[in-house]
């Protein structure tokens, strides 16, 4: 059975027996005490979570870097098929638009445009959630080893109170929501990839994810804090072949700003 198979397998969704547990998680507050965010919903089919969403701040428009001419002047309004959440997502405490909380790494910045797929339109309000890996390839709220193959077939509630690389935030008049983050890294069976979630109010719309450009890809890689020996190498966009979107990268003040337009049915 090759890689891409196997690990599908591992983030199949979720059989309806697994769906309400997931409901009465308890909420774990972060390092700095806030609490996440509490679940509200679960897809019957995808297991998807949608979650509470009072308490998420706007995403700054006075400070963004990314302009709406990065994300293209005629933006794509085809939608994005759903996809499975995978082990790692939870509803996160959304803090701020800083999501690297100190990590080392290369920075990056994060900028997501909603619109409605109907009339190309940005969405503003919306919910964007991303969340990915650290620079040695491990996802927050989790205790798990990155160079062997994810066993999890389900949910897996944070079993630690770090929250780095992972929030929410709402967007912008222009349907933009910015995160500063920093590269993400690398676990095995997978491309380097960057996961997103939309909602529209507390019903999620949109949940996905998207690899970065391999020339970014090897060069980021090819430096610390990411260039340590592992047991496996990592593996190609190309190689994974899941048919997933690659965010554009532009270079804005020294800094990589990765963007990609998610259109809506709403």
């Amino acid at each position: 059975m090759n890689a891409k198979r196997r690990h599908l397998l591992h983030l199949a969704a979720f059989p309806a027996a697994c769906a309400l547990p997931t409901l009465g998680w308890t909420a774990v507050g972060d390092k700095s005490g806030a609490p996440d965010r509490k679940v509200v919903d679960q897809a019957f089919w995808s297991g998807n979570l949608s979650c509470d969403n009072a308490a998420v701040p706007a995403s700054e428009r006075s400070t963004r870097l990314a302009t709406v001419a990065d994300f293209g002047s005629s933006p794509s309004c085809t939608m994005l098929k759903n996809s499975v959440e995978g082990p790692f997502y939870f509803c996160a405490n959304p803090g701020s638009a800083d999501i690297a909380q100190g990590k080392p790494g290369a920075p990056l910045v994060i900028a997501l445009r909603v619109v409605d797929a109907a009339t190309c339109k940005p969405l503003a309000g919306a919910v964007v959630d991303v969340w990915h890996c650290d620079a040695g390839g491990l996802y927050s709220g989790h205790d798990l080893a990155v160079d062997e193959a994810i066993q999890a077939t389900k949910h897996t509630p944070p079993t630690n109170p770090e929250r780095y690389c992972r929030g929410a935030l709402r967007t912008d008049a222009d349907g933009i929501a910015e995160f500063r983050s920093i590269y993400p890294g690398y676990y095995v069976e997978r491309a380097i990839h960057i996961h997103f979630k939309v909602h529209v109010g507390n019903r999620a719309y949109l949940t996905n994810q998207a690899h970065l450009p391999e020339a970014d890809n090897a060069a980021v890689l090819a430096r610390a804090p990411y260039a340590k020996p592992r047991k496996k190498p990592r593996i190609t966009n190309a190689e994974e072949d899941w048919g997933l979107p690659t965010m554009t990268i532009v270079q804005r003040q020294g800094t990589r700003v990765a963007v990609l337009n998610l259109a809506l049915s709403v």
